[in-house]
């Protein structure tokens, strides 16, 4: 590997000193595609295993197998298009047939993944917003009701005039919507057609939310979409001969942008480890083998899976093709688990800090440098941050200053230019063009971002958006339920757990348990279902009468420290207060007692063991 591009801020100012147009010439996502297939076309685009098997026979396509496939899929979308801009939406698992659709599609028009593991109500919602006429699904398969599910949005979503289906495993499709035949029939050696493609032109319509609700669709531009093929190489290089596992979903960002088209664009070899990613059993089972089997370099898992990782045995897998460092997608990284993995696998993971309407990552941690565990990188070149002090209402008071917290502002070529419905886009902007993020963190002297909570409302369960009003809408269907705030509770696996505050109408004796399987029952997708269910006697209001989750979010996480530390040493006891903090984000304050009076230092090392797994920032005190 060559000598990082990029190590500190004064490397990225010293870069910038050269204007962004003349870094790169590759400005859409045909282009940025073919350069990176034409650095060696015989070498592997992508592996496809069906069960995360490393004796299994991958399935095998080449640089150049890939680049046809991609012509054919645009070919053929392009004939089912009534306009230049048809959308196609995308029902798939991680199969082969999605890569082809996300590279070939926006040659076409404009592609719209979508979560499969939704209900038909929200899917049908995504589809009619982007006013897809052509759908991709799968076709009925064993394991999945991905088809079964496709029948109910048909009839809620009226726009769709063509379906096709492709082929799961041991599953099977209709000869007239069979997608393999129907694109075998297109040409590949070439775009069989002529379209003005311009690099602001729009190429994925992107969901917000991952798992829940009806999120919103951002405006993924081919123009950002390449900056980021570039950008992301000049900080985390990659290129011919690296191999990468692809086992995150691609209907979000981090897995369309950074695990699909970074990579493509710089001829790495992709390994499909099932159509369950990284969900299938077997896949973190048969990791440490698989790394082994087919060489790969460099691990690009979600923090969840780092933690199971630490816990799991190599077996006597040689590691010795992978790279010196690692990156962590999803969810904010614990520094425990960080300095864990680096301990036992000597790979260094760097953090990231990013969000679907800047286009993925907004900071990356540079390599050949210490790591700053906690801290979520620098910012990539030509893409600018700041911090902002907000009213209230969430307006623009004045520019944070120099390691001051407040609301990170993200301006650059990244950055989308609004939402598919547009009056979404109220408070998406900060004066100038600057994307309110709606969260909060701190830059110190040295340009690190550290991000210390969230404005917004969304719970963050394992990297996967969760909107908690699918919560609290569902909860207030019980009919002991008065009112219901969903929150998330801090957890060293999942990062958060959604657990839900409720507040019983007068004379309704509803308990925690029947509510919680209530919640069961109703709520589409079952990670997002709450973990706990806490009655209180009445919710905290604001003063216009509106539920305040800051204190609720405090007692969630005062709950989990708790528990976690209930079990010092003998005549040890702790107790927590976590409040928030004046410029945002929260602090917890753990207090230790000795039953003897005396401090014991082994007591408190542990307490700081336990704390260090999660991501909140804490004080360990003992009584004066």
């Amino acid at each position: 590997m060559s000598e990082p591009l990029i190590r500190t801020l004064a490397d990225v100012e010293a870069f910038e000193q050269v204007p962004l147009e003349q870094r790169a010439d590759t400005w859409t996502i045909p282009e940025v595609i073919a350069h990176g297939a034409g650095l060696n076309p015989d070498a592997v685009a992508l592996y496809y295993l069906l069960d995360a098997d490393p004796e299994e026979i991958p399935l095998t396509f080449t640089y150049s197998d890939f680049i046809g496939k991609v012509h054919q899929t645009a070919n053929l979308l392009r004939r089912l298009f009534r306009g230049t801009d048809g959308v196609a939406g995308v029902l798939l698992p991680v199969v082969p047939e999605n890569y082809f659709l996300l590279v070939g599609g926006p040659s076409a028009g404009i592609v719209c993944p979508v979560n499969w593991a939704m209900k038909a109500p929200q899917i049908a919602g995504v589809l009619n917003a982007a006013k897809a006429e052509v759908l991709v699904t799968l076709g009925p398969t064993p394991g999945f009701n991905i088809w079964e599910t496709t029948l109910e949005v048909l009839k809620l979503a009226p726009g769709i005039k063509h379906v096709l289906q492709v082929r799961g495993p041991n599953g099977t499709v209709e000869a007239d919507r069979d997608f393999t035949a129907l694109v075998g029939r297109e040409r590949a050696d070439r775009l069989d057609f002529e379209r003005d493609l311009r690099p602001d032109d729009t190429a994925i319509y992107c969901p917000t939310g991952g798992t829940t609700g009806l999120p919103k669709l951002a405006k993924l531009s081919h123009r950002g979409i390449a900056y980021k093929c570039h950008a992301f190489n000049w900080i985390h290089e990659q290129g011919p001969g690296d191999v990468i596992f692809a086992g995150t979903p691609l209907f979000h960002s981090g897995g369309i942008v950074k695990r699909t088209f970074k990579t493509l664009a710089h001829g790495v070899t992709i390994l499909i480890v099932s159509p369950h990613g990284f969900r299938a059993p077997r896949s973190r089972e048969n990791f440490w083998k698989l790394v082994e089997r087919y060489r790969a370099t460099e691990l690009s898992v979600p923090p969840t899976m780092m933690a199971a990782l630490i816990s799991r045995p190599t077996d006597g897998a040689d590691l010795s093709s992978l790279k010196e460092y690692a990156t962590a997608g999803g969810a904010g990284l614990p520094v425990a688990t960080g300095r864990a993995f680096e301990e036992k696998f000597g790979v260094r993971v760097l953090a990231n800090y990013g969000l679907t309407e800047n286009t993925t990552s907004v900071t990356l941690s540079p390599r050949g440098v210490e790591l700053r565990y906690g801290a979520s990188g620098i910012r990539v070149p030509y893409t600018h941050i700041k911090t902002v002090v907000v009213d209230r209402q969430g307006a623009h008071v004045r520019d944070g200053a120099p390691g001051e917290v407040g609301v990170i502002a993200v301006k650059g070529p990244g950055v989308i230019p609004g939402y598919v419905d547009d009056s979404q886009d109220r408070g998406l902007f900060f004066p100038e063009g600057w994307l309110n993020t709606g969260d909060l963190g701190r830059i110190d002297a040295d340009g690190y971002l550290w991000v210390t909570g969230r404005l917004k409302d969304l719970i963050i369960r394992g990297g996967n958006n969760i909107d908690p009003r699918v919560i609290e809408d569902t909860l207030l269907q019980h009919p002991g339920v008065e009112l219901a705030a969903a929150v998330g509770r801090p957890d060293t696996y999942a990062g958060e757990l959604p657990v839900v505050f409720v507040q019983l109408k007068s004379g309704a004796t509803a308990s925690a348990d029947e509510i919680k399987a209530f919640a069961r029952t109703k709520i589409p997708e079952r990670g997002t279902a709450p973990a706990d269910v806490y009655i209180v006697d009445r919710l905290p209001l604001t003063d216009v009468n509106k539920i305040s989750k800051g204190p609720l979010r405090c007692d969630a996480a005062q709950r989990a420290f708790a528990v976690a530390l209930a079990d010092l040493a003998a005549g040890i006891s702790a107790s927590v207060e976590v409040k928030e903090l004046p410029a945002g984000g929260m602090r917890a304050c753990v207090t230790l007692t000795s039953s003897a009076g005396c401090r014991e230092p082994a007591a408190e090392v542990k307490a700081r063991e336990i704390m260090d797994a999660y991501t909140m920032g804490y004080d360990v005190v003992w009584p004066a």
